[in-house]
């Protein structure tokens, strides 16, 4: 039970940081908004950053571009890339 719990708050903020980063173009407010949300840069480049959530076992990673903007995000648990390789989705900016 409280494992559902846990994992129903990791997918409830995921959701939520699609929607900030999607209604955010600028790098900069991205990172201050994750910053806020007790996430740490683990990488942070000027054409890719990984920002990570231990609490939540979430990372977000960014592709930058030089605009200051992004050109790709990804949203993820750490578990939902247990098995996997090779193997990335995410979403591409327009």
């Amino acid at each position: 039970m409280l494992g559902d719990i846990e994992t129903m708050q990791q997918r409830v903020a995921m959701v939520e940081i699609e929607e900030m980063i999607q209604s955010t173009p600028n790098y900069a407010d991205i990172s201050e908004a994750l910053r806020s949300l007790n996430f740490i840069p683990e990488q942070n480049d000027a054409d890719v950053a990984i920002w990570v959530q231990p609490d939540l076992r979430i990372f977000v990673l960014l592709r930058l571009n030089l605009g200051g903007g992004y050109a790709g995000y990804k949203v993820a648990a750490y578990d939902d890339l247990e098995g996997r390789e090779g193997e990335f989705t995410g979403y591409n900016a327009r």
